[in-house]
Formats: structure tokens, C-alpha cells, sequence
């Protein structure tokens, strides 16, 4: 199997969401123009087994999988599963306008140019979205490039837990899919967003306007970093600094209500808060020195927040009052298209900041005709690992 390839035509049973913390698995099936959300489920991640996005114990992962799968009633034949952070490459370049065999054939050459990675090392995959409307005899490309290592990890672990690898997909891409491509209604303004993905390891930013991807970033600010500052601070247990951090409430540092000890929490977590949203604010502010002076589309109209950080109490309030725009929590659920179980919808919503990732994955073949892309979008013919 190539380290890239399309996976139009393949049946995707379920998406796997493997995370440094925690792993989800989603199951959908089409039912009347819509999707059922089957079953979904979560697991903590061996410790240790996933370091910078590369499954390191790939055995562990596979049992882990295999015992989620099973006590959540999953019967599964093969997954999609997903890369993301810093070493993974997403972008828009131009080139010379060219067949796609032809592209193919120097992909690696062309990819060089942008890569700072070894492209021998790289899973490469070029996507041609159409002509350059300002030069005709070029053409707009999106270019994604990941190591390979991180690749044929995920792979090897899927295949460890007893399904097959049906494909590696881009986490910023499943995510559109879950919370922007099976309701475009909502995101047909044209509007300048940014889905914020804030995981254990890294916060994923990513603009679209409209409909249509624009860039990724990501951030080394996330999770982890807010439990390592109760483990410094407060000289306790990684367990004990989770349980910190889960009772922290950053609404606390709006209004200063709360008791002393209440408030100590979400102080010791202001600094590396601000921090981080500093760094989401240049991303916002670098994508919009890019724009024509005065286009319509430099302004954020809204964030949209996702992955199991996003589940800090009082994180959307804080940072629309840091940022001066509309925070809120992204749920798909929410949406008509995706029909849920009554006895599983409880679950779905208590957790599904967490679950986003792993249900775009699981409904790639499964959008609505309306959400075919636009010429600069590329929510469905983005390229896919595999």
C-alpha cells in the first residue's frame, strides 16, 4: 500500500482517533439521506505508547483498541485513522499546470521546495484543485506531507487491533468534515472561522472562510502543559494534577467570585492560558495580513473549539473575553444530519468535544450532496494518507 492514496470507492466502517491521551472510535451508517451515529467510544491511551504523534508502542495500542472496540460492541473489519501536529505539512502552493501523472512523477522533487523534513522520510501527497485564476498557465495545489514514520505507525497499530488500515487522513481535515462539510448551511456566509482542536499534545488551529480550508498551525500548547503546571506548582502526581485540572474554572478569573482555593486553580493556569492564546491570535492575525487590503473576509466572525482541553470549565467564556470574538464549543451532534441513538445521545454530548475528529473520519463517505466543495475548498477531494 502507497504511503498516500485517495480512499474514494473504499467503505470506511469506523474512524479511529488515536491521541496521545486518550483513543475514540466512532461507527456511522447511512439511514434516509442521513447519518446514524452507531456507536462511539473512548479509551485512555497506553502511557508513553504515542510520543509526538508516532504510535512508539504499537502492541499496546492494538490491545488497547481491540478491548475498546469490544466492550463498546463494535464489529469492525477496517478503520480510518488520522495525523496531526507540527511535523505534519498542510498547505496551498501553485505550480506550473501540469497532468496528474505528471505531478505524481515529481512530486517529491516539488515537495522538497517546502518541506524542511527529508522528503525520503515523508509520506507526500499533492491535491489539484484548479486553474490559478490570476495566472493561466498555473494551477492551485494543496500539498500534505507527514513523516513516514508517524504514518506506518498508525497503520501498524490498527492492523495490531485486527482491522484494516483502510487509510491515514489529516485531523484538521476530519474535522471540517465532521462540524463544517454536513452543514454547510451554517458556514455559507463565506465568514472567516477558525476550528480550534485543542488535544493533550498540541492545539490545531484552523482557518476556513466559508466552507473552504485556508491553513493549519500547530500549536505546542495544550493539555499536557496545563496538567505539567499543577505537577510544578503544586509538587503532586500526574493523576492528582488532571483532578486540578479538571476543577478549575477560568470563568472564576472574569468576575474574581470563588474562595481563595478556587481561584488558586485557574491563576495557575492563567500564564500558560495566555500564552496559548497568544499564539492562536498570530495565527488569526498572520492568515489575515495575507488577505487584499480591505477584503471582507479579514474579519473572525468565530471559533469553534473542539478535543478534550475544550472540556475546561469556563475555557469559551475566557477566551472570547480575551480575544474580543464569538467562542463556542463545536458539536456535530447537534446537527439533523448525524441521528443519534436515545440511549447513546447522553454519552454523545457529555463527550463530544472529544469525539469530532474520530466521527469525520467515520463519515468521509458519507457527506450530503450539498456539501459538494467549493473551487478553493478541499473538505472532500483533500489528499488522504493510506
Amino acid at each position: 500500500m502507497s504511503a498516500f492514496a485517495s480512499l474514494f470507492g473504499k467503505e470506511t466502517l469506523i474512524g479511529l482517533d488515536i491521541g496521545s491521551a486518550y483513543m475514540k472510535a466512532v461507527q456511522v451508517e447511512p439511514s434516509k439521506g442521513r447519518v446514524k451515529v452507531a456507536r462511539a467510544a473512548q479509551h485512555k491511551t497506553p502511557a508513553d505508547a504515542v510520543r509526538d504523534g508516532i504510535v512508539v508502542d504499537k502492541a499496546a495500542v492494538g490491545d488497547a483498541l481491540r478491548q475498546m472496540l469490544k466492550t463498546a460492541g463494535i464489529s469492525a473489519t477496517g478503520a480510518v485513522t488520522a495525523v496531526s501536529g507540527p511535523t505534519v505539512t498542510v498547505r496551498h502552493i501553485k505550480l506550473p499546470k501540469m497532468p496528474e501523472a505528471a505531478l505524481k512523477k515529481s512530486a517529491r522533487y516539488e515537495a522538497s521546495k517546502y518541506l524542511s523534513a527529508n522528503v525520503e522520510d515523508s509520506a507526500i501527497e499533492f491535491d489539484i484543485l484548479g486553474p490559478c485564476p490570476d495566472a493561466e498557465d498555473q494551477m492551485n495545489v494543496m500539498l500534505v506531507a507527514a513523516p513516514r514514520e508517524m504514518v506506518e505507525s498508525r497503520v501498524a497499530a490498527v492492523e495490531m487491533a485486527g482491522l484494516e488500515a483502510v487509510g491515514v487522513d489529516v485531523e484538521s481535515f476530519a474535522l471540517q468534515r465532521a462540524l463544517v462539510d454536513c452543514n454547510v448551511g451554517a458556514f455559507s456566509d463565506g465568514g472567516m472561522r477558525a476550528l480550534v482542536d485543542m488535544g493533550a499534545a498540541h492545539t490545531e488551529v484552523t482557518i476556513l472562510n466559508g466552507t473552504a480550508f485556508a491553513l493549519t498551525r500547530s500549536i505546542p500548547i495544550a493539555g499536557d502543559s496545563f496538567t505539567n503546571v499543577f505537577k510544578s506548582q503544586l509538587r503532586c502526581s500526574a493523576e492528582e494534577a488532571e483532578q486540578h485540572k479538571a476543577a478549575a474554572d477560568l470563568l472564576l478569573l472574569l468576575d474574581g467570585s470563588g474562595t481563595a482555593e478556587e481561584l488558586e486553580g485557574a491563576r495557575l493556569l492563567q500564564p500558560m492560558l495566555d500564552e496559548l492564546l497568544r499564539e492562536i491570535r498570530r495565527s488569526i492575525h498572520y492568515y489575515q495580513s495575507q488577505l487584499p487590503e480591505g477584503s471582507e473576509r479579514a474579519a473572525l466572525q468565530e471559533i469553534i473549539l473542539s478535543g478534550g482541553t475544550a472540556q475546561m470549565r469556563g475555557i469559551p467564556e475566557y477566551m472570547k473575553a480575551r480575544l474580543g470574538t464569538e467562542v463556542v464549543r463545536g458539536n456535530a451532534f447537534s446537527n439533523p444530519f448525524f441521528e443519534t441513538h436515545a440511549e447513546s445521545a447522553g454519552f454523545l454530548q457529555e463527550q463530544h468535544p472529544r469525539l469530532m475528529i474520530g466521527l469525520g473520519l467515520a463519515a468521509k463517505d458519507a457527506l450530503p450532496a450539498t456539501a459538494a466543495p467549493a473551487p478553493a475548498a478541499v473538505a472532500v477531494a483533500a489528499p488522504v494518507l493510506a
